[in-house]
């Protein structure tokens, strides 16, 4: 267990976007922050705010993965920050994704038709 550092729990903390929601499974973000430092939680625990986990590991110091899902399985993708993707790759991911979930639909409206 790694002895948490004050000024480290207080940059993580600001990170937070701070509505205390509990989704992350602690209390609130000053919880979440001291699990973090003391490497009890993901620095991508924060499901308000899934993007500060990329900060936070710069903070800890904890190689960030660089893995994205497609198709169900895990697969290695650049580890881009928000803003770095341009519009044309975004409308192109989007796209795919659009026809992924078109596909699924077709094949559950066919299920429900038998």
């Amino acid at each position: 267990m790694a002895v948490a550092n004050k000024e480290n729990i207080r940059r993580i903390y600001e990170t937070l976007p701070k509505l205390n929601c509990g989704l992350c499974g602690y209390g609130n973000c000053g919880q979440f922050a001291r699990a973090v430092a003391e490497g009890k939680a993901s620095p991508f625990g924060c499901r308000q705010n899934p993007w500060a986990g990329y900060r936070i590991s710069e903070i800890t110091g904890v190689k960030a993965p660089a893995y994205g899902y497609e198709y169900g399985f895990r697969q290695p993708v650049s580890a881009q920050r928000p803003g770095s993707l341009s519009p044309a790759s975004l409308r192109k991911e989007l796209g795919g994704l659009s026809q992924r979930v078109d596909d699924i639909l077709a094949r559950i409206e066919k299920l429900g038709s038998k």
